[in-house]
């Protein structure tokens, strides 16, 4: 365990040091305390100084020196043992027959004696390391501590009775609708049997449900996506309150900030009691501790909050443990059929050796209508008459993303955990939080929009000390793009994927049944609409690592055709190829209009085998060159950032 003064230095260490029982305000600037006006004993914290700064880091040092002495707590019975946490949610979580745990993750041995004692918490841990339990266990028992607590009953045939909605003790607010309603999942799990109401607040289709069932069962504690969160306690018809909140969690802190939720954070914060008033402790969780969580930690928490590190030093990240390889590719073209040759590789070597868990992958899609059309073609192959001459059988495929209702979102999560075998088609919304167990693959189709992004996918494999294999594919021309963007990441280029390499413009190449050919005759089956819509939604996403505007267009024109079966690349609208500043590239088609270059040369371009003209960029080497390089990982730059970075087509 870590003190604060080892991360935020000699300021942050002596705010650490003011007692829990201290209202004053710490000024850097100043560095003097300053004492808040002066309230009644019932309003607020007595006020207490201490003589010198250097008493305030000697006591510092002393507390962490006692702490790391201590002897931590590592397996879930001896809570029960030492009289901590209540019987009923220890046999939850240990009984065989329910959740089935027995011994403690370092950042729930860490943090749930700290989160018992009342403390404001920052935990910094990975993901797949169990903070949602962590947190869950002392937030629960904080509540049955409570003296004005009241259980509720489950009375048969009638439901559950006894709790209101007006009592809610704690909030956790989530990035996420899947990742909050996997805590909610979690804590039913831990909560049962001991008279804690868990309920949930997320969009979709399914609010009023979710809000009727919160009016009549009650709540005790409360998991939600910001905006829903917002919306039901600031409208008063909504009848859900928490006067009585003694606990805010804030899951995922840094997602949460990064998603531009501050403000709907700071608007909720002023929905719930006054915490002068209302004592309230904050527990914040975070995969990483950048500027904007710990400006939200000096809005948000008590200056004596404790830090926790869960992360050694010396202790690699799963970024850095998870073999990750490269297919760069002619043009996007080749990346379904790539996929395919990567299941294929990995089914004929688990045929070789059983000891290799069945395939479980996760497929990324930059793009909501790529990820969707992805699924379809996928589905064709399965359900081809050719079938057996393929690995995916009867494996299941599930698709999920944000134009699914909610309920989908749900079924789909919940079935891929279930699965043994399938894969997972997602966009982002999968990307953080979410535990799949047994995951093997994550393959990312296209260069995610940042270094973050590609981390938090990478991050669904090799959890729970299980192994995984990472994979991202994307074109030559990203190349320097992706260098920048991806430095210091041990990504190395892997030559052994046949259909990654080859130049489908010049036609079909291998056999019938190799997965160019299969995936062409999937893919031609489905309607051209549908074929339409995810090759304009990829506009917005390739464009960003496609500096070269002329070969931007002749990219997405080869994946129109070559890719996708379509006999010419659709027109665009003008408006799209002006906001793109695309509208004088000759080679790209507009609604209204073609472009010169293409009444020319669609023909030859298009219908023949000659192919477009493929000049060097950069330092991009022939695939029929022998000298090439087996493997070669990624130089360390600083990426610039796209001014259309934050679009979605």
């Amino acid at each position: 365990m870590f003190g604060a003064v080892r991360r935020f230095g000699t300021v942050h260490a002596l705010r650490a040091a003011v007692p829990r029982s201290s209202s004053v305000r710490w000024t850097p600037q100043l560095f003097k305390w300053q004492p808040p006006s002066i309230r009644s004993p019932g309003q607020g914290r007595s006020f207490q100084t201490f003589p010198t700064l250097r008493e305030a880091a000697a006591a510092v040092e002393a507390d962490i020196n006692e702490s790391a002495q201590q002897e931590l707590i590592t397996e879930f019975a001896d809570l029960q043992t030492s009289g901590l946490i209540n019987p009923a949610l220890i046999r939850n979580i240990t009984h065989p027959n329910r959740m089935g745990l027995k011994t403690m993750t370092d950042v729930q041995s860490q943090t749930i004696n700290q989160m018992l004692q009342g403390d404001d918490v920052l935990a910094q841990a990975k993901t797949g390391t169990g903070k949602t339990l962590a947190f869950l266990i002392p937030t629960m028992q904080n509540i049955i501590n409570d003296p004005t607590f009241t259980p509720a009953r489950l009375s048969r045939g009638r439901g559950v009775h006894g709790a209101k909605s007006t009592d809610i003790r704690a909030l956790i607010i989530s990035p996420t609708r899947e990742l909050a309603e996997q805590i909610a999942a979690e804590a039913m799990k831990v909560a049962a049997n001991s008279g804690l109401v868990v309920q949930t607040a997320v969009g979709g289709t399914q609010k009023t449900a979710g809000l009727r069932k919160m009016q009549r069962e009650g709540c005790h504690l409360l998991v939600g996506t910001p905006g829903r969160l917002k919306d039901i306690l600031s409208d008063p018809r909504s009848g859900v309150a928490a006067p009585k909140l003694n606990t805010l969690i804030l899951d995922e802190a840094d997602r949460l900030l990064d998603d531009g939720f501050s403000e709907e954070i700071r608007e909720i914060q002023n929905l719930l009691p006054d915490p002068y008033k209302v004592d309230r402790q904050t527990l914040m969780l975070s995969a990483t501790v950048p500027r904007e969580v710990m400006r939200m930690v000096d809005r948000t928490m008590k200056p004596d909050y404790k830090f926790v590190k869960t992360v050694r030093e010396d202790e690699a990240p799963t970024h850095l443990r998870v073999p990750q390889k490269a297919v760069i590719m002619p043009g996007y073209e080749n990346a379904l059929p790539a996929v395919l040759d990567i299941i294929k590789d990995y089914q004929f070597r688990r045929s070789q050796d059983e000891s290799l868990r069945p395939f479980k992958a996760i497929i990324y899609g930059n793009a909501t209508n790529e990820v969707s059309l992805t699924a379809q073609v996928f589905e064709e192959l399965q359900i081809s008459p050719d079938n057996r001459r393929h690995p995916l059988g009867r494996m299941e495929l599930i698709e999920i993303h944000s134009k699914l209702s909610q309920a989908q979102r749900t079924n789909a999560a919940n079935g891929f955990r279930r699965a043994s075998e399938a894969i997972l088609f997602s966009s982002d919304v999968t990307a953080r939080g979410m535990d799949f167990p047994d995951v093997t693959h994550v393959i990312q189709v296209g260069i995610p929009r940042d270094r973050e992004t590609y981390i938090h996918r990478l991050g669904r494999t090799a959890r729970a000390n299980k192994t995984g294999e990472g994979w991202m594919l994307f074109g030559e021309a990203e190349n320097p793009v992706c260098r920048r963007q991806m430095g210091g990441i041990p990504i190395e280029e892997d030559v052994s994927i046949p259909s990654g390499a080859q130049d489908l413009t010049r036609g079909m190449v291998g056999e019938p049944d190799g997965s160019v050919a299969q995936v062409m005759s999937a893919m031609t089956r489905l309607p051209p609409s549908t074929r339409e819509t995810a090759w304009i939604s990829q506009f917005g996403t390739l464009h960003r690592t496609h500096p070269n505007k002329r070969e931007f267009v002749e990219t997405m024109n080869r994946l129109a055709v070559h890719g996708y079966g379509l006999p010419e690349p659709p027109a665009v609208s003008p408006r799209l190829a002006q906001n793109l500043g695309l509208s004088r590239v000759r080679q790209l088609r507009i609604e209204g209009g073609h472009s010169r270059d293409m009444d020319m040369d669609r023909r030859s371009n298009f219908r023949s085998d000659r192919g477009f003209d493929r000049r060097p960029v950069g330092n991009r080497r022939s695939r029929d060159n022998d000298s090439r390089p087996r493997s070669r990982g990624f130089d360390s730059r600083p990426r610039r950032r796209s001014s259309f970075d934050d679009l979605d087509f």
